[in-house]
């Protein structure tokens, strides 16, 4: 592994773990075991490391959404629990952004600029996905706009607000299976009313 990708990894671990407002980058040069120094000649501060993982973050995140925006366009049969379950699990992964995006982004207009970026990008995909669900016959139509934007907004807010939930629970590396069902769970019985009748009798609750 390259020392710049380390050097990421480790970040990530010790920010999830300890909180990125609380690490410096002597913390994570220490637990690297290299010189400040040699720290700062692949990245010039914590700020940076900070906004490289949320690059990484956003490319899981469209790793995980535009696949399905291709399996909704052929009509193919989708498979929503499993899609709650893999974006559940990269909300674990990069836990930190969910607690301290509200002070990160203060400190940092750049990181600020990407996370604005990265909403309006899955809102578009989300856009996409609802209307071939709908085409598919996967979820009925929503008639108001002001009742879409407030399922998306509500579907945002809850699955950010389960990364406190998980870690009141869970102080491993993951989440238990448990934790992360019942997170699920609590978000299909919010779509219960936009799926169709077909699509109802398929869902695990």
């Amino acid at each position: 592994m390259k020392t710049k990708d380390r050097i990421l990894l480790v970040s990530l671990e010790l920010f999830n773990k300890d909180g990125a407002t609380e690490v410096t980058t002597n913390d994570i040069a220490k637990a690297l075991k290299m010189s400040p120094g040699n720290l700062y000649f692949h990245y010039k501060n914590k700020e940076q490391i900070i906004r490289e993982i949320f690059k990484k973050m956003m490319v899981d995140a469209q790793t995980i959404w535009r696949p399905q925006t291709k399996i909704a366009k052929r009509k193919e049969r989708f498979q929503l629990e499993d899609f709650v379950d893999k974006n559940l699990l990269l909300y674990w992964k990069y836990r930190f952004f969910h607690r301290e995006m509200y002070i990160l982004r203060k400190k940092d207009a750049d990181l600020s600029k990407l996370w604005h970026r990265h909403l309006k990008k899955i809102s578009v995909l989300m856009v996409i996905l609802y209307k071939h669900w709908v085409k598919s016959g996967y979820m009925i139509k929503i008639q108001s706009r002001s009742e879409m934007e407030f399922l998306a907004e509500l579907l945002f807010v809850i699955s950010n607000s389960f990364m406190q939930f998980f870690e009141t629970r869970d102080r491993g590396a993951v989440p238990s299976p448990r934790t992360i069902e019942k997170a699920k769970r609590h978000i299909m019985r919010m779509l219960i009313p936009y799926l169709s009748e077909e699509t109802k009798k398929e869902v695990c609750l």
